[in-house]
Formats: C-alpha cells, sequence, structure tokens
C-alpha cells in the first residue's frame, strides 16, 4: 500500500480536488450573496441561456448537467415554483417540453454572472498567462474527453 500512497495519479486527483473545492466555494459564495442562487440553479439558467433558443429539453439538460433525471426533475419542479423557470410547449413532441429561464431567472442570472466573473478571473485565470491557460482549457476538456468516452479501465 504504501508505494500507493504517493502515486502521481492519486497525488494529481487530490490536488484537483483540493483546487476545485477552493475555486468552486468561493464562486459559490459569491454567486448565493449576489443573486441569492445556489449552483446548481445557476447553472441550469447559465445552460439555458446558452443553448441557440435559450431553452431546451429537461432530457438535455440533464445530460449537459450531468444530471440524474429524477435529480433535474426536483431542481426544475423547485425553480418553476420559485419563478425561475417556465415550461413551454414543445413545436414537435406533444409529449415533451421545453424549459426556458423567466424574466426573473434572466435578472437573478445577470446579477450573479456580474459578481461571479471577477470573482473567478482572479482565481483561476490571473495566475495563469494566455498560454497556460489555452494549455490548461485543452488538458481538461482532454481529460473529459477521455472519461466520457468509458475509456477509463479498471486495473486488472
Amino acid at each position: 500500500m504504501s508505494d500507493l500512497l504517493n502515486d502521481p495519479a492519486v497525488v494529481l486527483y487530490g490536488d484537483v480536488l483540493r483546487l476545485t473545492d477552493a475555486v468552486g466555494g468561493r464562486a459559490e459564495r459569491t454567486i448565493r450573496e449576489a443573486s441569492g442562487l445556489g449552483g446548481s440553479e445557476f447553472e441550469v439558467l447559465l445552460r439555458l441561456a446558452r443553448h441557440p433558443e435559450r431553452r431546451t429539453t429537461a432530457a438535455r439538460l440533464a445530460e449537459d448537467l450531468s444530471f440524474t433525471s429524477g435529480g433535474l426533475t426536483r431542481l426544475i419542479a423547485r425553480m418553476e415554483t420559485a419563478g425561475l423557470i417556465t415550461r413551454l410547449p414543445h413545436p414537435d413532441d406533444r409529449r415533451a417540453t421545453l424549459l426556458e429561464a423567466s424574466p426573473k431567472g434572466y435578472e437573478l442570472l445577470e446579477r450573479a454572472l456580474t459578481a461571479h466573473v471577477p470573482q473567478i478571473t482572479a482565481d483561476l485565470m490571473e495566475p495563469l498567462t494566455p498560454v497556460e491557460r489555452l494549455m490548461l482549457r485543452e488538458l481538461v476538456t482532454k481529460v473529459l474527453v477521455h472519461c466520457a468516452r468509458g475509456t477509463v479501465s479498471p486495473p486488472e
């Protein structure tokens, strides 16, 4: 076991977790203080705003966010009750609905982003040179694509 304690992959994974906790915790506090939104609510509104028509199905949103359908269903219900999103009939599928941020949802997203962008820029971008930012983005994307393909195999 002692040779596994300092395995480079274990150490790197720990570093990634610490970075995620440090930056993510600060980001969530900033977003909540500025807008009252929780992290998941912010992500839902952000993803909806990024879609080409600014609306999408719950299934697509769950895929975008890596949520289970049940977890997203509960979150969407809470957000709809809070007046952050609305459901619209799907034009091509009577069984489906489209989700769209409400004017209140967009207002809170704008407040959140106004506070979040400077904070996340200071935490994540300022310590790096432009080249390092590109390299980090490429490396993170490469690992995410690798994991999404299911090519990670357990040891034999």
